[in-house]
């Protein structure tokens, strides 16, 4: 009789020890239905952005030296991830209004089953700035890209800026691509 309890209190207390494992552990932007909510800025240092050459979803090689001396913004998404859906509008109209002024707003898909259904996230997206098909390796040699979205935001002299992780909304993205012009 006495087995009972401590049997029903073991079990109770790895319960409660597995939530608040899993809740200490959680990313709240990568890619989850509460994901992005809680947008982070992160200093960079000014590091030097690093040199990448990757296909574009027409399988042309693009190389990061056709960005230098230019404001550039290089944003880790993936089609599937909400918080990377719900920003990418924000994007457009930004780049819409500073493209004119050399601005450079290039997406990293890091897609992997669905790279399929990029073409047509583009076209219902709108999307017309430059979309790269990314790689593990593009994401390790830019520190380790852990959450999506990350955003990093490169100055004309070719140093990271910012890093923001998370979903970003409009005007914070608006004053930090100022910010880079």
């Amino acid at each position: 009789m006495r087995k009972a309890p401590l049997l029903f209190a073991a079990i109770l207390a790895l319960a409660i020890a597995a939530a608040l494992l899993w809740y200490r552990n959680r990313q709240p932007a990568t890619g989850g239905p509460e994901a992005g909510k809680s947008p982070t800025a992160i200093e960079s240092g000014g590091r030097t952005a690093p040199p990448f050459s990757l296909r574009d979803i027409n399988g042309n090689v693009v190389s990061s030296s056709l960005f230098m001396g230019k404001p550039t913004v290089i944003n880790f998404f993936a089609t599937w991830c909400p918080p990377c859906r719900e920003e990418i509008p924000g994007f457009v109209e930004v780049y819409n209004k500073y493209r004119r002024d050399g601005f450079e707003l290039v997406g990293v898909s890091l897609d992997t089953d669905t790279k399929g259904n990029l073409p047509a996230f583009l076209m219902q997206n709108r999307i017309e700035y430059r979309i790269l098909i990314g790689s593990p390796a593009t994401a390790r040699a830019f520190g380790g890209v852990n959450s999506i979205p990350t955003t990093f935001f490169v100055g004309k002299d070719g140093r990271i800026k910012n890093v923001h992780v998370g979903y970003m909304d409009p005007e914070t993205f608006d004053r930090e691509v100022r910010k880079l012009l």
